[in-house]
Order: C-alpha cells, then sequence, then structure tokens
C-alpha cells in the first residue's frame, strides 16, 4: 500500500531532497507536498502499490522544478560543487536510493547511455579519498543516516553511530576509528563536546573532530580553534569530505612533525 511505501522510503527522499537542493528546510518541504499530493488523489490513493521509484520520480521532477525557479526563471543551471545537475543527480540516486542506472535512468529521463557514462566519472571521484572508520554522535535518527551517506560517499566507512553520551562512549570501547563526526548540541542537555572528551580520555589519545552545529555563530573563536573542522547545517557532500579529509591530514601532518 502507499502508506507503507511511503514510510519505508521517507528517509531516503528526504536525504535525496537536502542534498540535490542544499537546503533542508525546502527539500522537507518538497517532499511533504509530494506525498500529499500523492495521499489525496484518489487514483493514487485506490493502487495496491507505489513503488520506491515512482516516488523518487515525483520528488526529483519537484526538486528540478524548484531549482530551476531558483534560477533566473529558467536560466541554465550552475554546476553544484563542481558536479553538473546530471552528475548531481545520478550520484546521489545511486548513493541513498541504491537504484541500479537502468532505474536512475527512468527516475530522472536521462537515457541509460548517458546516466552510465556519468556514473563512471564520478564514481572514481567519490571514492578516491583513503577509507577512515568515522565516529558519527548525532540525537537525531535522521541527520545520523544523513551523515552516515555523506560519510561513505567521502570513500570512508562509518564505524558507528551514537545518538547520546553514554552510547558513544560504549561503543568506542568496542570500535575502531580514527575520527568522529560530531554535533554539538544533544538531547537532554548533553554535550557532543563532553563525549569527545569523554571518549579521548578512554582511548588514551587526541581523535581528530570535527564538530557540526545549526548555531555557527553560537560557536566562539576559541571553541572553532580548539576543533578540527566544523560543519554548519544544512550540508552536503562536499563540504563533509572537505572537513573530514582537512582534520585527517592535519593529523597525518601533526604525528609525522611529532
Amino acid at each position: 500500500m502507499i502508506f507503507k511505501a511511503v514510510s519505508e522510503a521517507l528517509p531516503s527522499l528526504r536525504s535525496y531532497a537536502h542534498l540535490l537542493i542544499e537546503d533542508t528546510v525546502a527539500g522537507d518541504e518538497i517532499v511533504g507536498h509530494v506525498l500529499k499530493d500523492l495521499v489525496y488523489n484518489d487514483e493514487t490513493s485506490e493502487c495496491q502499490e507505489v513503488s520506491r521509484e515512482d516516488l523518487f520520480q515525483s520528488v526529483d521532477a519537484r526538486l528540478l522544478n524548484h531549482l530551476q525557479a531558483m534560477s533566473d526563471g529558467g536560466a541554465a543551471l550552475e554546476t553544484l560543487r563542481g558536479l553538473t545537475l546530471y552528475e548531481r543527480r545520478c550520484l546521489l540516486l545511486t548513493a541513498i536510493g541504491r537504484f541500479e542506472p537502468c532505474q536512475v535512468a527512468r527516475i530522472t529521463g536521462i537515457s541509460l547511455g548517458t546516466v552510465e557514462y556519468v556514473l563512471n566519472r564520478v564514481r572514481p571521484i567519490v571514492s578516491a579519498a583513503r577509507c577512515t572508520g568515522v565516529l558519527i554522535i548525532e540525537d537525531e535518527p535522521h541527520m545520523a543516516e544523513l551523515l552516515g551517506v555523506l560519510v561513505e560517499q567521502s570513500g570512508h566507512h562509518v564505524a558507528g553511530i551514537a545518538h547520546t553520551l553514554d552510547e558513544a562512549v560504549e561503543l568506542a570501547r568496542s570500535k575502531q576509528f580514527e575520527l568522529i563526526l560530531s554535533d554539538i548540541q544533544l538531547h537532554h542537555s548533553e554535550s557532543g563536546k563532553d563525549a569527545v572528551q569523554k571518549i579521548c580520555s578512554l582511548v588514551g589519545w587526541r581523535i581528530p573532530t570535527v564538530y557540526i552545529t545549526a548555531h555557527p555563530e553560537r560557536v566562539s573563536p576559541e571553541e572553532a580553534a580548539q576543533a578540527d573542522g566544523l560543519i554548519s547545517k544544512p550540508f552536503d557532500i562536499w563540504r563533509v569530505r572537505e572537513a573530514i579529509d582537512g582534520a585527517l591530514g592535519r593529523a597525518t601532518a601533526h604525528q609525522q612533525a611529532g
């Protein structure tokens, strides 16, 4: 039924929307409008099944309309973070939606040959980074999943995901990782910085840490200087990759200098 399909696909649909247009608020609004139209459409609501492809196709079309509206009334769209819009859509649909090239072609309306060409060109770019274990500390499950996708797209792997301070410390006892990606403010007045301090005390050495915040204006210059990287929400694959690679690069240089 449509409600089951929507429920299962919703996290991935939101991630796709957020990353394609680089705006979490607008992305959620667009996904919401698409799903509302589907639910209240008489013909759709009577269907026994609605496929993930159908859902992504509807969201993709609405996102393109949004991007066109934001680009001077339909003028040529600029490249996004060094990728053309074709490349970005193909990459995100395969990485987030887990679609095969033939499915990406049907969703986007791009020819299969073009999709395969784009993926062959783009995949080496996102897999070139050295694979590193990353511990994610984020209290919002959706954001944690999104960060996990971005970490993997950056060529690294997720060592574990913690939603609380205690979970983070417990994971640190059993997982191997070289970088921490942590929200600054967790639920119930818990602090991501406190979690990182406890983890570093537990393992006995300072682990490179990139902090995430929806309120960068609240981070003092001293706090920013102490972090190995600072990411503002909303974020995207290239911003996360730059922060991860920068933190690891500085850590390696420090070790070699020492």
